[in-house]
């Protein structure tokens, strides 16, 4: 008999060792079950419209099953674009809760920082993105969203403290953005003065903006030879903006040949409407309508534009007496038609307006907005 219990030991050993492991089968086969009913009710709350209860199941299902994160990243993602910021908030809050490795962690910070910028919460936004700047994969984006928050505010001195880390990036956009804020940040301050525009010229010369100020601030205190300079530069690098520096550049004293020399090269080579309606009054003035008329004929067969087309009326009107009435009613239907058209564009999101603006309204990108091309552009 106990050598009977001694052959039924190793039986009883397996057959235990077989209910143990059926019975862990059995608990994760519970547990998997359970996270699919959640998940399922969840997504059914979803599709019926009940969505405070679906976020309420599926959060539920963080403390169990951690490891579908970009799925809840990408629901929360969902109700910002619809504009649910508190459903966002809540799914992310939640997330940043959880023990991540530190780039997941990091996403979910500045996920959750975009969620509180859109709710008007800046301080928030503020105060995760202030530690993400010093992340190498996210320190570009968190310095954007970073600038968001300044402009929305118009904290335009908090830039100031983020310069070297601007510096650290490569990019362009947050370079000009850097020059935009700092010069609105001197407009405010009662020491404005050359000096400070001419530092900012020097280290960020890829905006147009510290430039444009430093000419205006030198023409304001008779400086024509420092403002020439500065629209020089713009001229000669974003030849573009010719329809808003040529007017200052005429307050700079140029002589007539220098003038001359300027106004030919953007008429023909850079091809500027502003710069060849300019032309033909000179030549008009300096030589004789019949060479301006000419001239203005020969651009038009180049390149269509109806600004050219209204200083060529203008010239004809001067020149024949008789059919001065005509051209006159000719010449006021031209002006009614570009009196509704728009004077500028944005270069990024195709923003219209017939005022310029140095942050453009739409797509909130510093100096996108330019001078109007094409045959209604200046």
């Amino acid at each position: 008999m106990l050598e009977l219990l001694f052959l039924l030991l190793p039986v009883a050993a397996a057959y235990g060792w077989f209910m143990g492991r059926n019975s862990v089968k059995h608990k994760e086969l519970k547990g998997r079950a359970s996270i699919t009913r959640n998940l399922s009710s969840g997504l059914n709350f979803l599709l019926t419209d009940q969505e405070d209860k679906a976020i309420e199941q599926l959060l539920e299902l963080l403390d169990i099953e951690a490891a579908t994160i970009e799925t809840y990243l990408a629901l929360a993602n969902l109700f910002r674009r619809k504009g649910d910021w508190d459903k966002a908030i809540r799914i992310h809050e939640k997330l940043h809760q959880l023990k991540l490795p530190k780039p997941q962690a990091q996403q979910i910070q500045f996920e959750l920082a975009k969620d509180y910028f859109c709710a008007g919460l800046y301080d928030r936004a503020e105060k995760l993105l202030v530690n993400l700047v010093k992340s190498p994969k996210l320190a570009e984006m968190a310095l954007k969203q970073l600038f968001s928050i300044f402009i929305a505010t118009h904290e335009w001195h908090k830039a100031e403290q983020y310069r070297q880390a601007v510096e650290s990036t490569t990019s362009r956009s947050l370079r000009v953005a850097m020059a935009n804020m700092l010069v609105e940040a001197l407009k405010q301050a009662p020491e404005q003065n050359v000096d400070h525009l001419m530092s900012l010229c020097e280290q960020y010369p890829l905006a147009i903006r510290p430039k444009f100020e430093l000419a205006q601030c030198a023409l304001n205190q008779q400086q024509p030879l420092l403002a020439k300079s500065a629209l020089l530069y713009i001229v000669d690098h974003k030849p573009q903006w010719a329809a808003d520096i040529l007017p200052l550049l005429r307050q700079c004293q140029l002589a007539d040949d220098e003038w001359y020399q300027l106004l030919s090269k953007l008429a023909n080579k850079q091809h500027n409407i502003s710069a060849v309606v300019l032309l033909a009054r000179w030549l008009a003035e300096h030589g004789s309508a019949t060479a301006a008329e000419q001239f203005l004929l020969d651009k038009l067969t180049q390149q269509p534009s109806i600004r050219v087309f209204q200083q060529l009326l203008q010239i004809r009107q001067q020149q024949s007496a008789p059919a001065a009435e005509v051209l006159s009613s000719v010449e006021e239907l031209v002006n009614a038609y570009l009196d509704k058209k728009s004077l500028y564009s944005c270069r990024n999101c195709g923003f219209k307006t017939r005022n310029h603006y140095w942050l453009c309204p739409s797509c909130q990108q510093w100096e996108t907005v330019e001078p109007v091309a094409g045959i209604d552009g200046r």
